[in-house]
């Protein structure tokens, strides 16, 4: 474990904020859903590339994901801490997704991989290389990055938005304060530093999300009737379930930087607390960074210069290197060999279709014949 303290200000339920800047491409438009109204609305990406990266070259690609408590927030502007990782060479893009208002979960993560297999289908378009995609967002936005990441191989959360493709899988991800087990939000308040939301009352941005918000209703009511056969609970338990990045942890699952302020009276510092040890008992290695004296929102210059770090070495790594010990050798065999049999997997895929195949077994036999990546 890795656990950096550091200060910063801030205590916003707004996602972190962005400076004024203007998108390599923008406005992509990359799919149009239908709201839970039944009128449509078109879905855009932002993209932002270093027109010094030469264009044959594939680049790594972070998809930034806006918080606001999944009924507010715009994909228009990336966070300073993000824009820097086009010094690095990388694609950054930004995503537009349905809000709460507009249609309840899953709508927001289908949205997010919808986006994911667009830049995957359109890699040369966009300068992605489509296996190393990583995703990177703040408390909603951190809650659908965590979730994005841990979902790689659930079904039910992959979706059709923007038409079918590769599998929308990522590398890795950064989560900044997001929810991740939302019945449990308010069990998790302690005090200092409290609550300035009452996450079990109807108008809670959770119980918004799933759509469980008229009279007589919200997350409190529903933790209350977790085994109440009655409708709708049943189907509200379903869809708060689906939407944990606690649910979907499995050994499969590749590494994640979680960070979140001891002072956040938005969302409980032990909701990064359930998702880091989760992800620990898988043995997924993640790194959890609680950022003492900070609030909901900037965690500062040295948690965003760790975060992009983190990505960095992520995406940039030799791949076929599945233990990361600087040698492809046996030990990594076995890891691919699992994933190969297991085909729907991220760990072994090294061309980004969401699958370790023979085309990918080409790439590994390479490497390990070389004992490492050209």
């Amino acid at each position: 474990m890795r656990a950096n303290r550091m200060s910063a200000g801030l205590s916003l339920v707004l996602a972190v904020p962005a400076l004024a800047q203007t998108p390599t491409l923008n406005d992509v438009v990359y799919a149009t859903v239908f709201r839970d109204n039944g009128t449509s609305m078109q879905l855009h990406l932002d993209v932002y590339w270093n027109n010094n990266v030469p264009p044959a070259s594939p680049a790594p690609c972070v998809l930034w994901i806006h918080g606001g408590g999944w009924s507010g927030g715009t994909h228009n502007g990336i966070p300073a801490g993000a824009r820097q990782l086009l010094q690095d060479g990388f694609v950054v893009a930004s995503v537009e997704y349905r809000l709460s208002g507009d249609a309840i979960f899953p709508a927001q993560i289908l949205d997010v991989k919808g986006a994911i297999r667009f830049l995957k289908r359109n890699a040369a378009t966009y300068r992605v290389d489509p296996a190393r995609i990583a995703t990177w967002g703040s408390s909603a936005g951190g809650h659908l990055s965590a979730l994005t990441l841990t979902s790689n191989n659930v079904f039910e959360l992959e979706g059709i938005v923007g038409g079918a493709g590769p599998r929308a899988t990522v590398r890795t991800a950064v989560d900044y304060f997001g929810p991740t087990d939302l019945l449990n939000m308010n069990l998790d308040v302690t005090t200092p530093p409290g609550s300035g939301i009452n996450h079990d009352a109807a108008s809670s941005p959770e119980s918004n999300l799933i759509g469980f918000n008229g009279p007589g209703q919200g997350i409190g009511v529903l933790r209350a009737n977790q085994s109440n056969p009655v409708a709708p609970y049943p189907e509200k338990i379903h869809l708060v379930t689906l939407a944990n990045p606690i649910s979907h942890v499995n050994p499969r699952d590749l590494r994640m930087l979680i960070a979140h302020g001891t002072a956040d009276t938005s969302v409980p510092i032990k909701q990064s607390q359930r998702l880091f040890d989760a992800l620990t008992a898988a043995h997924t290695s993640p790194t959890f960074i609680p950022v003492e004296g900070a609030g909901h929102g900037n965690l500062g210059a040295a948690t965003d210069a760790a975060a992009r770090e983190f990505l960095i070495a992520e995406l940039t790594r030799c791949l076929p290197d599945i233990d990361r010990d600087g040698i492809v050798d046996d030990s990594d065999f076995v890891q691919f060999a699992i994933g190969y049999d297991l085909l729907i997997d991220v760990v072994g895929d090294f061309n980004g279709d969401g699958a370790t195949d023979d085309a990918d077994f080409i790439v590994f036999a390479s490497a390990y014949s070389n004992l490492g990546c050209p």
